[in-house]
């Protein structure tokens, strides 16, 4: 149960990857939807035309900055709770590892975060049938495939000398407290004057939200390697 030294750096590295990951194969899969959609289809493409014509998509295209800010910063969350909680505690392969705890996450979006966006408990307000749970949890599979790959081969690079290792993560996480508190600054400040440039229909509020929350995450990984690139060994 005891984390490893480098959880932090490694944790946010990860996380980062695995995040872009997933919000690549989200893009693949709304443009599929996309081209096979139809309203007046065959069953499938009537689920598909659902999938990008719904109150989450909706909301989603309102408030596109808010909607990459909050992917962002939720990945990175996970990540250091699986880095510093969850990995120390499961066995098996770390691919396994990863597509277990990926689990977690796609239950809790399907839960919570469907019906706080209008789609419904499991995403059954949406009238596109299993899809939702089903690319949802294509998604997170592959969210957390790549969360436990890349987590467990940052070690073998990071970690060589214990007492330095100990120094870097304390230094490490002293740099992360700085970069988010500076990221969520200067990223409200951008998101709040910035607010026609990204499209914002919901107005600069949301626009400072959604950029302090991207702000907050790039922070957090600059704030945690440079801090740990501080410490050298002596």
């Amino acid at each position: 149960g005891v984390p490893r030294e480098d959880w932090l750096r490694a944790g946010v590295l990860a996380g980062f990857l695995a995040t872009f990951a997933m919000t690549v194969i989200l893009a693949g899969a709304y443009w599929l939807a996309s081209s096979l959609g139809s309203a007046t289809g065959n069953v499938l493409e009537r689920w598909s035309w659902a999938l990008v014509h719904n109150p989450l998509a909706e909301r989603t295209d309102d408030a596109i900055v808010l909607a990459i800010g909050a992917n962002l910063a939720v990945g990175l969350l996970f990540a250091l709770v699986y880095a510093r909680f969850v990995e120390p505690l499961l066995g098996g392969s770390d691919l396994w590892k990863g597509i277990r705890f990926s689990l977690l996450p796609w239950l809790l979006s399907l839960i919570v975060f469907f019906p706080l966006m209008g789609a419904g408990l499991f995403g059954f307000a949406i009238d596109a049938g299993l899809l939702p749970i089903l690319g949802n949890l294509v998604l997170h599979l592959v969210y957390g495939a790549v969360l436990g790959v890349t987590f467990a081969e940052s070690a073998t690079t990071w970690l060589d000398d214990t007492d330095v290792d100990r120094a870097n993560a304390a230094s490490a996480e002293r740099g992360a407290a700085v970069g988010v508190v500076a990221g969520l600054v200067v990223g409200a400040l951008i998101g709040w004057l910035g607010a026609p440039a990204f499209g914002m229909l919901a107005g600069p509020a949301l626009s400072a939200v959604g950029v302090a929350f991207i702000g907050a995450a790039i922070g957090l990984g600059i704030g945690s390697f440079v801090g740990m690139d501080r410490v050298q060994p002596g």
